[in-house]
């Protein structure tokens, strides 16, 4: 017949051991919400030829998204614009307009940036913008860290367009080339 025989050993500090201990504490504030952002500074001249709508386009540098709340927040990225103006000349004295909404946006593939912390990446479609804010880029509920995308602008000049004023005498003349003002808002 076996026999197992254990063996426990308990330590115990003697009683003239010092001991400490010490809290450590900091706190982590939430950053900014921004975006870098901007509108084609030119884009592709259109020449009118009477029978077909044209396409104006163009892209921006890319655009920089960055959420450093610190939070899983939802945040939104949106545009809104003027009607594109020609402005009058010495010859053609009312200034010319192309609507808004022919205007589009499509704001292309988004890349999070893992290195930055990003979460997954955020919500984008195509938007035919108009005098109201539209939502370009938006989270409902992830969407930290930085993001980066370059979006594409396409206008849509229809064949009844009026061409640009000449700021004078069409001879020689530099042209008042159609103009919008965008607004873009990230909240």
């Amino acid at each position: 017949m076996a026999l197992a025989v254990g063996l426990v050993v308990v330590f115990s500090p003697s009683a003239s051991a010092d001991t400490s201990s010490d809290t450590i504490s900091s706190a982590i504030l939430g950053g900014a919400l921004s975006a870098v952002v901007s509108a084609p500074t030119r884009m592709t001249p259109v020449i009118l030829d009477g029978r077909s709508s044209h396409t104006s386009v163009g892209s921006p540098a890319p655009w920089t998204i960055t959420n450093a709340r610190g939070s899983s927040a939802a945040w939104c990225l949106s545009v809104s614009a003027t009607d594109f103006t020609s402005a009058p000349g010495t010859l053609d004295t009312i200034e010319r307009t192309v609507a808004v909404e022919n205007l589009t946006i499509t704001p292309g593939t988004v890349t999070a940036h893992s290195s930055a912390g990003a979460d997954a990446a955020p919500t984008t479609e195509p938007v035919a913008v108009s005098g109201r804010p539209q939502a370009l880029v938006w989270t409902s509920t992830l969407g930290k860290g930085t993001f980066t995308l370059t979006p594409e602008f396409s206008l849509s000049v229809p064949p009844n367009a009026y061409r640009s004023n000449f700021s004078g005498l069409i001879d020689g003349s530099p042209v008042h080339p159609f103009v919008s003002i965008l607004t873009f808002t990230i909240a």
